[in-house]
């Protein structure tokens, strides 16, 4: 007998749905807080602070996230960064294992900035993760970026962030 609903089950559906197991949400948020960080052509961008919930390895100043968790996972990064001699020229991907998700390309350009300038790039997707995956973020221009978490004025801010969160 359907207890929500007055009438028998037979006719009536349960309003609340069928019960069947979920998937369990789980993230991994990493920043890189104040200071400096060059990121030449083709390398990672390193995370020293991580917050999470579920199955992730993570070592400290390093670039590699290890996801132990298969699943669909949305992915959010964003750089705050530093324009050199004007010119900025920032192109970011996630690569996991080694291949850079086609979805994930972002970026920045401008030939009219000052180096006092700082530029948010910001970039999201959705892919599909196998356990024992290593994501990093990493810089596809054909220029050495700096990202910079100072001389905003006067605080440290994040200049590098990067969140996985599985959502299913």
């Amino acid at each position: 007998m359907n207890h929500h609903n007055p009438c028998c089950n037979c006719c009536c559906p349960d309003p609340e749905g069928p019960s069947i197991p979920g998937i369990q949400p789980a993230y991994f948020n990493a920043v890189m807080q104040g200071g400096f960080q060059d990121v030449p052509p083709e390398e990672a961008v390193k995370f020293l602070i991580a917050f999470q919930s579920g199955d992730f390895t993570f070592i400290p100043n390093t670039p590699e996230i290890i996801v132990n968790t298969e699943g669909i996972y949305r992915i959010d990064y964003s750089l705050l960064i530093r324009p050199v001699t004007g010119l900025l020229n920032a192109a970011y991907a996630v690569a996991i294992n080694g291949i850079e998700n086609p979805l994930s390309f972002f970026g920045a350009y401008s030939d009219s900035l000052t180096t006092t300038d700082r530029v948010a790039l910001i970039g999201m997707f959705i892919t599909s993760i196998t356990a024992g995956s290593t994501v990093v973020l990493r810089n596809k221009s054909s220029t050495k970026d700096y990202l910079a978490g100072t001389g905003v004025d006067n605080q440290a801010v994040n200049h590098a962030s990067i969140l996985l969160q599985r959502i299913a």
